[in-house]
């Protein structure tokens, strides 16, 4: 019983382990941490809990930078740097926020992230920052918190809290309902089409309409923003003719609708793909086969940034909705002539019946 209950340890701690490594989270390395009697130098995670300590990975998507001082004249310090992202969406593309900043006593200051590369903003910034990220990136993001006590009455604080989420994907909402390719008009039998009667076979296709959404990223600590990063999508038709059982003509249409950085429209269509072609049959002898086949695709291709650099992209829908052969074949005159007797017979019947 010993032995199981071990195994399940180990388990439990594997799988916490993998949600700390692959979860939104990012390592923290501090800077600079004065550590004096009665002040308190920390970075937090979730933002609610304890020390975490410098180069650990964050276990909640959650953190708070605080100094609290309490000793007249002095300033106690906190600096440290988030960096080396993991989680992340399908792309590994992540947002991280940064605001709730607060100050009491003195000089005492924090400040938030200003770029990507460990520098530091204004200090005690209102508001909210955003920021794009993702795994692989090399971003630094830097936090500071200064607690400066010139009261004998009050203690001093500063402090910031900070969030990862993942960047949101698109959904397929709406479509596609493709219009395919019509042969009726030009066959006879069961699969023929006469080149003397119709040496030239035109049809279209098209996809149809396609809607996707694209949802805000909820932050616990700071609400809702739209995605600093930018998605498309993206409808495409592929449209095959195979003459013989050998690729003959291959046709392909794509019409997309994009999202940039920052655009917190939820849902947007993107019009159908599609085309129309002629076949030139006139020349190609009896026997000769052909086949056409039409194949639907939507895609959600992401973006880091506003469209910086390709990301990645998803397949949200795949199908071949059509697919027909039929045979160049000039009718023989018997049967020409047992389709004008049927014809005549029915006519016949049709009188009787009057």
């Amino acid at each position: 019983m010993r032995h199981t209950s071990r195994i399940f340890g180990l388990i439990a701690a594997s799988l916490i382990g993998s949600a700390v490594l692959y979860g939104q989270s990012a390592q923290v390395i501090y800077e600079q941490e004065d550590n004096f009697p009665f002040a308190t130098t920390d970075f937090r995670s979730p933002w609610n809990g304890g020390n975490l300590g410098s180069g650990n990975f964050m276990p909640d998507p959650t953190g708070r930078i605080i100094s609290t001082n309490d000793v007249f004249g002095t300033t106690a310090v906190i600096r440290v740097r988030l960096q080396n992202f993991t989680g992340g969406d399908s792309f590994g593309r992540l947002a991280l926020a940064a605001g709730n900043g607060s100050r009491r006593t003195g000089n005492s200051q924090y400040q938030l992230p200003g770029d990507r590369s460990n520098g530091l903003g204004p200090a005690n910034q209102s508001g909210t920052v955003l920021f794009g990220t993702w795994v692989g990136s090399g971003h630094q993001f830097g936090l500071r918190a200064a607690a400066n006590d010139n009261s004998f009455t009050a203690s001093a604080e500063a402090r910031a809290d900070v969030e990862l989420r993942n960047a949101p994907m698109v959904s397929l909402t709406g479509g596609p309902s493709p219009t395919t390719p019509n042969l009726t008009p030009y066959l006879w039998g069961t699969g023929n089409i006469d080149p003397t009667a119709f040496p030239n076979v035109t049809f279209g296709w098209n996809s149809g309409a396609v809607s996707g959404t694209r949802g805000l990223i909820n932050f616990s600590l700071f609400g809702n923003f739209a995605s600093p990063h930018s998605d498309r999508l993206r409808v495409r038709t592929i449209l095959s003719i195979l003459k013989n059982g050998s690729p003959f003509y291959t046709d392909i249409d794509d019409s997309f609708v994009d999202w940039g950085a920052g655009d917190g429209t939820f849902s947007k269509t993107a019009a159908g793909a599609g085309d129309t072609y002629t076949l030139n049959i006139a020349d190609d002898p009896d026997g000769t086969q052909y086949c056409i086949s039409l194949q639907v695709q939507v895609f959600h291709d992401g973006y880091r940034d506003n469209f910086a650099s390709y990301a990645g992209t998803v397949t949200l829908y795949d199908q071949q909705v059509y697919n027909q052969c039929f045979t160049v074949l000039v009718p023989e005159p018997a049967s020409m002539v047992a389709l004008g007797a049927g014809l005549a017979g029915l006519l016949g019947l049709r009188r009787r019946r009057k």
